[in-house]
């Protein structure tokens, strides 16, 4: 059963319980797997729902722990005022709207779900490569239109040219988590699989097959790129005008990670100027993308409204994930998914890309 309101079970704001957790930002709660989860340590539990950074002090001033399901943001100011809190983990992955230096500084662990969606936004990445390099959504669009009569010269101009997807070569930014899932299922349809990853041990990326190769490489010679890195300020438009044109002109783009991974504007000048064949985006910058963006005139793009990594099995997974993340570190034990930013720190190295 899922609940809503300002309290879950006794405690909230009397603190019933020798520990407090508050989950922000969810109208949808799963209580009934996260209460045995947190009385284990005896916490007790309240649901709030901020809307500005105010109340993320306010709301989150009495809290031992924090459970964020979406992207509230942490700012060092705010940080630095959650005083009791401890922990802050994230019932997702992305943790680019916190100040993981500040949180490090006041002592603050930061978490996320990593891995407990990874299949999901695998398999949104290849349904994406899939649909955009064999034209799906456009031929459906020309059924609906009723222009569909028979193999007609008229079909074939329409769909434009389509090519085999088995034997040609998918690079992959980032194998960590979400990438791990990726290289099986495309090996799986026969494509030759390599990957940038700086923080990568390359024994992993050998016991799985995959090829790795620097950034360059990789972008000039992969017929899909499918981006499964963390946003950070040295990846921000990571994919952008001069990586645009060393693409293969016949190349997909796919993103299931981070917009701000790619810059948009220069996307669709590239995507005009036939510098790649098309782009399949699951997230976008800015976001919600604007129902009247350019990129949306062009049919060579498919574009879903960020939920690679939902399903009903994720959203239970990564829940629980997080509540006992944060029970973990009251209790002392530590937690499995502490978050550093993987430019800065090298321990994040067997994982690639910290984890993502």
């Amino acid at each position: 059963m899922r609940q809503s309101g300002a309290f879950v079970w006794p405690g909230g704001l009397n603190r019933m319980g020798k520990f407090h957790v508050v989950y922000f930002g969810s109208n949808d709660v799963p209580v009934d797997l996260i209460k045995p989860i947190l009385a284990e340590i005896d916490a007790d539990m309240t649901i709030r729902r901020p809307t500005n950074d105010t109340e993320v002090v306010e709301m989150g001033s009495d809290a031992d722990g924090i459970i964020m399901h979406g992207s509230v943001p942490l700012s060092r100011e705010i940080i630095s005022q959650l005083k009791r809190c401890k922990v802050v983990c994230r019932t997702g992955v992305g943790v680019d709207r916190m100040d993981l230096k500040a949180a490090s500084d006041h002592g603050m662990i930061i978490c996320n779900a990593a891995g407990c969606n990874s299949i999901e936004v695998s398999e949104q990445a290849i349904g994406l490569l899939i649909g955009i390099s064999r034209k799906l959504m456009r031929m459906n669009q020309y059924v609906r239109d009723g222009k569909w009569k028979r193999h007609t010269a008229e079909l074939h101009a329409y769909r434009g040219r389509v090519h085999r997807i088995e034997g040609r070569t998918i690079g992959i930014v980032g194998l960590g988590h979400v990438g791990k899932q990726v290289a099986p299922r495309a090996q799986g349809m026969k494509l030759n699989v390599q990957t940038y990853d700086p923080y990568l041990n390359p024994n992993v990326a050998r016991e799985m097959g995959v090829k790795m190769v620097s950034f360059d490489e990789l972008i000039a010679t992969s017929d899909f790129i499918s981006i499964h890195a963390p946003l950070t300020k040295q990846t921000r438009h990571m994919f952008s005008t001069a990586q645009f044109k060393t693409m293969k002109t016949t190349a997909y783009l796919i993103n299931c990670a981070r917009g701000g991974l790619v810059d948009t504007e220069a996307l669709y000048d590239a995507l005009v100027a036939g510098e790649l064949a098309g782009a399949a985006l699951d997230v976008t910058d800015p976001e919600p993308l604007p129902a009247n963006h350019k990129i949306l005139t062009l049919p060579n793009v498919i574009v879903t409204c960020h939920t690679a990594a939902n399903s009903d099995e994720s959203y239970i997974d990564c829940q629980t994930h997080a509540a006992r993340e944060v029970v973990n570190v009251l209790s002392g034990r530590g937690p499995t998914t502490e978050i550093k930013d993987p430019w800065l720190l090298s321990e994040a190295q067997d994982e690639g890309f910290g984890g993502v």
